[in-house]
């Protein structure tokens, strides 16, 4: 008997003796001084060592991690001009820019917004009660838009955060009171959250082998929205849960956006400045 191959665990020369019971190759798995080996007669060797070079060779290819795709650009720059709206509105609000109460025109209002002031759904993304508030959005909102600004590009995925935080905002004036008032980036922050839960469930190349793989993504960004999305008295928790379910629903659709426009320039800065003027265009119906 030659041996073919040596292994220090049982079980690794027990796999390679069944792809030689399987070619109907004699064989024998023994433990000797060394470990475990297997051994087959010496005019059976060369056909042996040919299959189970096969065998190694399929586990490799097997085995090779996935092809990454080419990050979509625009991160950057995405993350650059939700900063700047941000802040700019968030002085003009504390020092009542232009003689304007920024917060009262621009905050949800759920009597104002049934009553036909639908602009309030994108107005009040902009707006925050203080500068801790302002800072958490800031940083979360950013972190989850780069995550999935390298799979959609970043004006692709800033005018789907900005279209489903407004839906999350319609969403929660179904389900409030008429004098429910809100304001807050958080609502977006959420529905980008739940963009990147569902891109990644939907259309995601994550080693899908087991049930747990298969639903990380939704588990992971359900985790993450109680785990940030509750808070004290003042946190609108719907709110938050809206503009999840929003991204979630919007996010079950962007994996259809085409791949070469993922990385096309004019298509990120024209949805880019789309988002923009969207959040211009509705703070210019707010103060008119």
């Amino acid at each position: 008997m030659v041996i073919v191959y040596r292994a220090t665990h049982a079980q690794e020369c027990m796999e390679r003796a069944l792809v030689l019971t399987a070619m109907g190759i004699d064989h024998a798995v023994r433990r000797d001084w060394w470990g475990w080996c297997l051994q087959v007669e010496g005019d059976t060797v060369s056909d042996a060592t040919k299959q189970l070079d096969l065998y190694e060779q399929e586990n490799r290819a097997a085995a090779a991690p996935p092809t990454l795709t080419r990050p979509a650009g625009g991160a950057r720059l995405g993350v650059l001009g939700y900063a700047t709206v941000l802040l700019t509105v968030f002085a003009l609000q504390g020092r009542y820019g232009f003689g304007i109460d920024w917060t009262s025109v621009g905050r949800v209002d759920v009597a104002a917004i049934r009553a036909g002031e639908y602009w309030r759904m994108i107005t009040a993304l902009t707006l925050h009660r203080d500068l801790w508030h302002l800072l958490g959005n800031l940083g979360f909102g950013a972190l989850f838009a780069v995550f999935l600004s390298r799979q959609l590009g970043g004006g692709v995925t800033w005018l789907a955060i900005l279209i489903a935080g407004a839906l999350g905002n319609g969403m929660n004036t179904l389900v409030q009171p008429p004098g429910h008032l809100a304001i807050g980036a958080s609502t977006a922050v959420f529905a980008a959250l739940g963009l990147l839960a569902a891109f990644y469930f939907f259309f995601g190349r994550l080693n899908r082998a087991t049930w747990a793989r298969r639903w990380a993504p939704l588990v992971g960004g359900l985790w993450v929205l109680t785990w940030l999305g509750t808070g004290d008295a003042s946190t609108d928790i719907v709110a938050h849960l809206t503009g999840f379910v929003a991204g979630l629903l919007l996010g079950s659709l962007m994996g259809r956006v085409p791949k070469p426009a993922r990385h096309d320039v004019v298509v990120q800065l024209t949805t880019g400045f789309m988002a923009l003027c969207g959040i211009v265009g509705t703070w210019i119906l707010a103060v008119r």
